[in-house]
């Protein structure tokens, strides 16, 4: 099995890798974990969320390597190239710092600073840029490639690759997680932290409301794709970063696809630590996610809007009639599933169900899951893999054209019952925005007990 693992983290590494990735077999010095940050339009204070992470290993007697790839394209204005110019050299003002590359490559450096390791990987200057259409998923692949190097040359010893962001602050017992057998990927916990401007916090309370309300309603219906997909928030083992040929090069949304593809490969857990701490701001670094969510929030006058709870409970009745796929003849799986389905249902919703179904291809899906083999296991682990995150939200899309637009956050909040309680005794005509973290807090407690 090691020799297995080594193979498939060799192959990533000779065939899939970022050229970046050579650095890791330059270090010269041992460390015990390693945290990769995409940073852009950052100042050195980037380090202030991290620290009480990288104390807490110090004062254990270990060091964490740190590698913050610091990205623009050609497109970013020439303010934030001058920030990213000037970040650069702040990191590499930390200690005694020695150049990683040589002639003609990324220019990178290793910083020997104060209780940690630094690698700073320069894809800001000119010549060096991140192409327009790849942005923070391949900033975040170089870093994590060259993570991977480190880890099979041996000069780290860590258990996972973490990953995070800029906007975070995490906890002291952050590195000290528990990796349990056949674990692909931890995910933390997060909360959002206020910024103390009204209009972004609300926001950021809101959006976060609506990121629990889904993975709760995914809980509900029984997906196995139930989780949080927030790239500050990620911690991958080796072997499945290597599996999965390693971060989508997404300009955006490369969070959700890594682990959409890591669950297809090994479970997800829920890191055994505190939370990390998310900073409420607005971003348009990425065409969607938190921070551009939070920015269109701030902008439109209009109720903030979600999904329909009904959606949710109409997934939850085609995920459980699933199971009737086991034992049918091919040509008949698709029909036979859907009748389960439809059994539980009105006329309406029958043929809302049918539309959006048929919208993302599940008669061909049934039939093509049947036919892989006659048995249960096989034909039920192809269905999960096909009818997988990415899909789970094209059946969310799909329901919603059916009849079932958004509609105002609290009221899907209080029509939901896998989310009602969380607004009991609430009046939305006088809820504040630290009325709406608490509904977060009571969120999250909910998601844990499912």
């Amino acid at each position: 099995m090691r020799a297995f693992r080594k193979d498939v983290i060799a192959k990533y590494l000779k065939v899939y890798a970022e050229p970046e990735a050579a650095f890791g077999t330059r270090l010269q010095y041992h460390t015990e974990h390693v945290l990769v940050i995409p940073a852009q339009d950052e100042s050195i204070s980037l380090l202030e969320g991290i620290q009480p992470a990288l104390n807490t290993v110090s004062e254990q007697g270990q060091r964490a390597l740190c590698i913050i790839v610091v990205n623009a394209t050609d497109r970013h204005d020439s303010l934030v190239q001058k920030h990213n110019t000037e970040l650069i050299h702040a990191l590499r003002d930390r200690g005694p710092t020695v150049p990683l590359h040589i002639q003609n490559e990324t220019p990178c450096w290793h910083t020997r600073a104060s209780g940690f390791d630094l690698v700073v990987v320069d894809r800001n200057s000119t010549g060096f840029r991140l192409p327009s259409n790849q942005g923070v998923g391949l900033a975040r692949k170089i870093g994590c490639d060259l993570a991977l190097t480190a880890l099979r040359n041996g000069t780290n010893r860590s258990p996972l690759i973490h990953m995070t962001d800029c906007d975070v602050r995490l906890p002291s017992d952050y590195f000290d997680v528990a990796v349990p057998a056949a674990c692909a990927a931890l995910i933390y916990r997060f909360s959002h932290k206020s910024s103390g401007h009204s209009l972004i916090d609300d926001a950021h309370a809101k959006y976060e409301a609506f990121l629990r309300y889904y993975v709760l309603g995914l809980q509900h219906a029984g997906s196995p794709y139930a989780f949080h997909t927030i790239g500050s928030c990620i911690a991958v083992t080796p072997t499945a970063y290597a599996a999965v040929r390693g971060v989508p090069k997404r300009q955006a949304g490369e969070d959700f696809y890594l682990l959409n593809k890591l669950a297809k490969v090994g479970q997800l857990h829920t890191a055994n630590s505190s939370p990390v701490t998310i900073q409420a701001r607005t971003s348009l670094r990425v065409p969607f996610g938190t921070g551009q969510a939070t920015n269109e929030i701030v902008q439109n006058r209009d109720p903030y809007k979600i999904y329909d709870p009904t959606i949710f409970d109409l997934m939850k009745t085609w995920c459980n009639a699933l199971e009737a796929i086991n034992g049918t003849r091919v040509n008949a799986a698709y029909e036979t599933v859907l009748c389960r389905a439809e059994s539980a249902l009105d006329s309406i919703n029958q043929q809302r169900l049918r539309t959006a179904l048929e919208a993302i291809g599940a008669p061909d899906a049934l039939m093509t899951a049947a036919a892989q083999s006659s048995t249960s296991t096989i034909r039920q682990k192809w269905l999960k893999d096909w009818f997988d995150a990415f899909r789970t939200l094209k059946l969310v899309h799909a329901l919603r054209q059916t009849g079932l637009p958004d509609i105002p956050w609290f009221q899907a909040l209080t029509n939901a019952s896998f989310s009602r309680s969380a607004v009991a005794n609430a009046r939305p005509e006088h809820i504040t925005t630290t009325d709406t973290f608490d509904i977060c807090q009571r969120l999250a407690s909910l998601e844990e007990q499912c």
